[in-house]
């Protein structure tokens, strides 16, 4: 079970602003990110995309403050890519 969804990206936010740990996020994500970050006026913590296929979730580090969580999820959109293929007959 521990393995079983993988950190697609990881982000942390410091003073210093939002930076990227681990993986690419989309750009899209990572300015609405800073945007709220600057608007809350959150200082510390960590974001992490952990998931497997089409299945995605955020999880927030303890650190990270509750009254940014919520702008964060409403704004965050899954990946719409397909997930993974289907049985034999699927590759043709």
């Amino acid at each position: 079970m521990l393995g079983r969804f993988r950190v697609l990206y990881k982000l942390r936010i410091d003073a210093d602003g939002v930076h990227v740990l681990v993986g690419r996020p989309p750009a899209s994500f990572l300015a609405a990110v800073r945007d709220i970050a600057g608007l809350h006026g959150i200082d510390r913590g960590e974001i992490a995309c952990r998931g497997r296929g089409r299945h995605m979730r955020l999880r927030f580090s303890d650190s990270f403050p509750t009254r940014g969580r919520q702008a964060i999820r409403n704004m965050w959109s899954p990946p719409t890519a397909p997930g993974p293929g289907g049985g034999r007959r699927a590759s043709g």
